[in-house]
């Protein structure tokens, strides 16, 4: 197996899914009897990944202590970027890191396909996200982003914004991405980069630094997926059925 660490980001509020997170952060909320953290901590175990970090900030106490917690104590104020570099610490250049959303599951096969992508930065994106939208919206173009990539190459060039028509959205960002252990040293130093040029770098957005990125030539690529995962946003997405679960 190589060596990768893997950061979930475990930190918001989740207020669209009150009241399940009035005492509790959005990544422990049960779906199907079964908190959303537990579902990627098992598929890491199915893979033997053992070395996570969990980055919280809501309610961080009630996070597992099985694995070291990063508390991001200003969490009201920052959003996903900021987290992550919360964990700087863990942030060894030597190996591979996995940022993953705390509020998202997914079959192992996602995390395989992941694994075996070798780009600089492999983004896990859903091609057939128009079905999933569907499913949970009457309008999908007024939550999805924009995503533009070359089918041949298979190299972004735009994610993040708010698309105009469907032909914007090539694909779906789900919120799992993969930086190789070459790459690990450019993507601190981007981070800087970017705190240094963005004003409001603190509540930006991981599509936000992940465009950033692309505009500076730093290379991002596909690794395409066709469903088998899921995300938590609202009380009605409690709701759906995962077949592939």
């Amino acid at each position: 197996m190589q060596n990768v660490r893997l950061f979930i980001l475990c930190a918001g509020e989740g207020k669209r899914l009150r009241p399940y997170t009035e005492h509790q952060p959005k990544c422990l909320v049960p779906y199907k009897g079964k908190p959303l953290l537990q579902y990627q901590l098992d598929v890491f175990n199915e893979l033997s990944l053992k070395d996570i970090v969990l980055i919280g900030g809501y309610h961080h106490e009630a996070l597992p202590k099985t694995v070291p917690v990063v508390y991001n104590e200003a969490y009201t104020t920052t959003n996903m970027v900021y987290s992550l570099f919360c964990a700087s610490d863990y942030m060894d250049e030597s190996m591979d890191w996995i940022i993953s959303y705390g509020d998202i599951i997914y079959h192992p096969s996602v995390l395989k396909s992941l694994l075996k992508s070798n780009y600089p930065c492999n983004i896990i994106t859903d091609v057939d996200w128009h079905n999933y939208w569907g499913n949970r919206m009457e309008d999908p173009l007024k939550d999805a982003e924009t995503f533009r990539w070359n089918p041949e190459t298979h190299q972004i060039s735009e994610l993040g914004n708010k698309p105009k028509n469907l032909a914007a959205i090539q694909g779906q960002y789900i919120g799992l991405f993969k930086i190789s252990a070459a790459f690990t040293k450019s993507f601190k130093q981007a981070y800087k980069t970017f705190s240094e040029q963005v004003s409001d770098y603190k509540s930006a957005y991981m599509t936000d630094f992940l465009q950033f990125l692309i505009d500076k030539n730093f290379p991002i690529f596909c690794v395409p997926i066709h469903n088998q995962w899921a995300e938590f946003d609202t009380v009605s997405d409690l709701t759906l059925n995962t077949s592939w679960l």
